[in-house]
């Protein structure tokens, strides 16, 4: 049964039901699972809950079974990035313990134990070869990392990806040396884990859970054609090749963006990235980008139907990388990308809050926005210039969390233009931000606060009035706006 799937003779004893292999994990145990949104494992998950709590989670972008393990209470702690409502919920709500940090610095100190020496990993996968070796689904992420680090390992071999997904993995060894091109392979197509620590193996058929993406809109448009007046002038200026290579996120301002590089001629483009998504297919099918290398195909199911439909082809375009690749500074470096990322509020100075609402709800995570904004050829940070239907101002005098400093930070874009930051003071930094990014109905506020915050300070680096530089968000929880009446 399932030969074709599981092609080990001495694994293929090992295959378990759900329930049975969820048996072996008890209560304060540390587990480690795949999956960065896509690829994470379904029916053990969806068992565990049955067997025990207090668990410590460790995962590189969950989504999966965590809403049902959130719900249950049987998590106590959880790191790193997770898309679970549920989970979020628990964790602003004081229930979970969760531990943020930079996604491209996981792997390294899951090895050094610094959550804790997992004691089981459980990895889903498409299909177990002959010589044992492993052949990842629809992401990397951490798990080769786990298999690594873990005590013992639970496979769920999932049918609903096609066993001809072998060959998009590079499972790259650690600390191997810069790859000199986005589709270079170094590794192996495979992981590699010792049979005897492989405890049980569970067959699946289940599709990824739709993933929830904003659709492009006027403001997401508009931002869009910021970025292109950027990238248009970088090139001009001889300081960016016309086929550069791109991060980017997922959603609205990503996607218009694409369609903006498409619409303008551009093509050969290359994508060093943490995620691709539906859009990026397209534009790989039409030549916009030639080359991909990613952790995770955070697809929708037509996207996942179009990809799979046409496996053969994207092999050739795009590779899926452990995380330590995708996100690690010194590849990064190498590959020297324009990088744009999703900021939540940005401060007059230059400061980006990714994660907290109002400084205190986490929302998803930091993710790998500061990996590639710190080591980027070009750093963007993109966000509407408002929200909550023009409540709350994203330009604020203050931020009330920063995930990424100022010095990490190039260009700041809005729909209402993009403000260069690279080699200005704070003082200069804050006049181009307030005149180029901040919606017009806040603009007037953010020139009075700041020279009044001038006025107060005299001379001084970066000017700041202590007593007003977070009361437009005290406004805002006070009276449902940060607008002044």
């Amino acid at each position: 049964m399932h030969s074709n799937r599981i092609m080990c003779p001495k694994l293929s004893e090992r295959i378990m039901s759900a329930s049975e292999a969820a048996a072996f994990i008890s209560s304060g145990m540390i587990i480690g699972m795949s999956g960065f949104s896509t690829g994470a494992p379904k029916a053990i998950p969806a068992e565990m809950v049955k067997h025990a709590d207090n668990l410590t989670i460790i995962q590189g972008a969950g989504l999966g079974g965590l809403d049902k393990l959130a719900a249950s209470g049987s998590v106590s702690r959880y790191t790193a990035f997770q898309w679970s409502r549920e989970l979020r919920s628990e964790i602003n709500g004081g229930k979970i313990a969760f531990s943020d940090i930079h996604l491209g610095q996981l792997p390294d100190k899951l090895r050094r134990g610094t959550f804790g020496k997992p004691d089981i990993a459980i990895i889903e996968c498409s299909k177990i070869n002959e010589d044992g070796g492993i052949v990842p689904s629809l992401s990397v992420g951490i798990s080769n990392a786990l298999i690594e680090c873990a005590d013992k390992v639970l496979l769920e071999v999932n049918l609903a990806v096609p066993s001809e997904i072998e060959g998009l993995h590079d499972i790259c060894p650690n600390g191997h040396k810069p790859l000199r091109g986005v589709l270079e392979r170094t590794g192996e197509p495979v992981y590699r884990c010792d049979p005897n620590k492989i405890i049980g193996i569970v067959i699946t058929n289940e599709e990824e859970p739709k993933i929830g993406f904003r659709d492009t809109n006027e403001v997401y448009s508009d931002i869009a054609r910021q970025v292109l007046r950027l990238l248009d002038k970088e090139i001009a200026e001889n300081r960016l090749p016309r086929d550069f290579a791109l991060q980017a996120g997922v959603g609205g301002v990503a996607n218009a963006v694409l369609l903006g590089l498409s619409e303008g001629g551009y093509k050969g483009l290359k994508m060093f990235t943490e995620v691709l998504a539906d859009s990026a297919l397209g534009f790989i099918k039409s030549g916009v980008i030639t080359e991909a290398s990613t952790t995770t195909l955070d697809l929708s199911p037509v996207g996942l139907e179009a990809f799979f439909s046409d496996l053969d082809f994207y092999k050739d375009h795009i590779v899926l990388r452990p995380l330590e690749i995708s996100n690690g500074v010194t590849q990064i470096t190498a590959m020297e990308p324009v990088a744009m990322n999703t900021a939540l509020e940005v401060d007059i100075y230059g400061n980006v809050n990714s994660t907290h609402a109002m400084g205190t709800k986490m929302l998803n995570g930091l993710g790998g926005s500061n990996d590639f904004c710190r080591s980027a050829k070009i750093s963007v940070f993109i966000t509407p210039s408002t929200a909550k239907n023009g409540d709350i101002s994203s330009i604020v005098p203050m931020v009330t969390h920063v995930d990424s400093t100022e010095h990490d930070v190039d260009i700041i874009a809005t729909e209402y233009g993009y403000a260069d930051l690279r080699g200005k003071s704070p003082k200069e930094r804050a006049l181009e931000i307030i005149e180029n990014c901040a919606h017009p109905d806040y603009r007037a506020a953010l020139r009075e606060y700041y020279d009044g915050a001038v006025a107060l300070c005299g001379s001084c680096q970066t000017p700041h009035d202590l007593s007003k530089s977070l009361s437009w968000h005290q406004r805002f929880l006070e009276k449902g706006t940060m607008k002044q009446s």
